[in-house]
């Protein structure tokens, strides 16, 4: 998936980004959050910073402690790459509790919204601490895979929006 993602060119990554946002700021989970998590894109993963210039409070992940959290993300922050090689705010608050969206990246789905990530299973924690947060994740077309490998810890996404243009809830 990882190779299949780097041989998108930038052109098209930034087009089928762009559709992306679009996709979401007309999803009903985004139009009804105040507080959104989202991600910053890593390995050619689509890019859905734009989102950062709504009337929204945005958040992305951290790690502290060998749990993932979200710091408030605004435009022109200060980002500090971490141990994972990922991008985090660290000058403001935590707002797990405040979030009522999160975006989650994914290398691969299926159907059912279970998702495979890069193994750590940060997000999957998360998810499971905090079941009333909605999830959405947004992936290219050949991410989308009829069977995927399981495992009872993993957490299914509610919305997989699928670019090409089609999105199903799970």
């Amino acid at each position: 998936m990882l190779q299949k993602r780097f041989e998108i060119n930038s052109d098209q990554h930034l087009k089928l980004s762009l559709e992306a946002v679009k996709h979401i700021q007309a999803h009903p989970y985004y139009q009804n959050a105040k507080v959104i998590g989202l991600y910053h894109p890593i390995k050619n993963e689509i890019n859905l910073l734009n989102l950062i210039d709504d009337q929204k409070i945005f958040s992305l992940p951290v790690v502290e402690d060998n749990h993932m959290h979200y710091r408030v993300f605004k435009k022109g922050d200060r980002l500090t790459k971490s141990t994972l090689e990922i991008l985090e705010p660290q000058d403001h608050n935590i707002v797990d509790d405040d979030l009522e969206l999160i975006i989650v990246p994914a290398l691969a789905v299926n159907k059912e919204g279970h998702r495979i990530g890069y193994g750590k299973g940060f997000f999957d924690q998360f998810i499971n601490t905090n079941p009333h947060i909605k999830t959405i994740t947004v992936v290219f077309d050949f991410q989308v895979l009829s069977e995927l490998p399981v495992e009872k810890h993993d957490q299914q996404i509610q919305t997989v929006i699928v670019l090409k243009g089609e999105h199903h809830d799970c």
